[in-house]
């Protein structure tokens, strides 16, 4: 596999609060990361650094050998990357079709006609959600709300996609779904970075592990490696968790 992100001591401070702290972290092309830490600990920040949501005070991005260092989110979009949140963001005014439509039409391929409604309708069945095409988003439950969201993100094309604790708040069986949901994403060799609290969803999921605390990268390896580090368990995950 080759390298498809790189950040170079990546860091962004908020006047005198350090938010990301000389991150250097390197994701191959077909890889699942897990990215773990307590909250605070700046995992989001760092996905909004890559994003393009916020730009670096110091350090480098790349991106397939890119150097997309403070460019803008539509640039990094361009790039191949897309993302959720962790507060769900759909347009609960417009129908499940046209929600997927909108990144698809706008988003680095700006496709139309046949191949936007071919684009729109792979995402929704990969997700679950085609035969509600023509349902207001509105009316979604939220583990839908999720799908949806993931349906946009997956209609802009992306070769590397962000999830920011797209798998939080659900139930035991819709984690159960997510998981399998993710696992088929990373079969078609999506690279895909994941925040997430849920060591369940983390051990079945991502090979392997970095973790943050108080803005730096203080643990990345193999996923079991890293869950049994002592220090890692003590001070980051806990005992029951982990």
């Amino acid at each position: 596999m080759s390298e498809l992100l790189t950040t170079d001591a990546l860091t962004k401070r908020f006047g005198g609060l350090t938010a990301v702290d000389g991150v250097s972290l390197t994701v191959r092309k077909g890889e699942v990361l897990g990215l773990l830490g307590p909250n605070g600990s700046g995992k989001t920040t760092l996905m909004n650094l890559i994003s393009g949501a916020l730009k670096p005070s110091e350090g480098r991005l790349l991106i397939a050998g890119s150097d997309l260092t403070g460019a803008r989110p539509d640039r990094i979009a361009k790039a191949g990357v897309a993302r959720t949140f962790q507060l769900v963001r759909i347009l609960p005014s417009l129908t499940l079709r046209e929600n997927v439509m909108v990144p698809a039409a706008f988003g680095p391929d700006r496709l139309w006609g046949a191949p936007l409604e071919a684009r729109v309708t792979e995402c929704l069945e990969t997700v679950g959600l085609a035969a509600r095409a023509g349902q207001a988003a509105s009316e979604l439950a939220y583990i839908d709300q999720k799908r949806l969201e993931l349906a946009r993100a997956l209609a802009a094309g992306p070769r590397l996609l962000l999830l920011d604790e797209w798998l939080a708040g659900l139930n035991p069986t819709e984690l159960h779904e997510g998981i399998g949901l993710i696992r088929r994403l990373e079969e078609t060799g999506l690279t895909i970075i994941m925040v997430e609290h849920i060591m369940d969803a983390v051990r079945a999921l991502c090979p392997r592990c970095a973790v943050m605390n108080s803005g730096k990268l203080i643990a990345d390896g193999p996923t079991d490696a890293v869950l049994s580090d002592p220090h890692v368990v003590a001070a980051y995950l806990g005992e029951e968790d982990a």
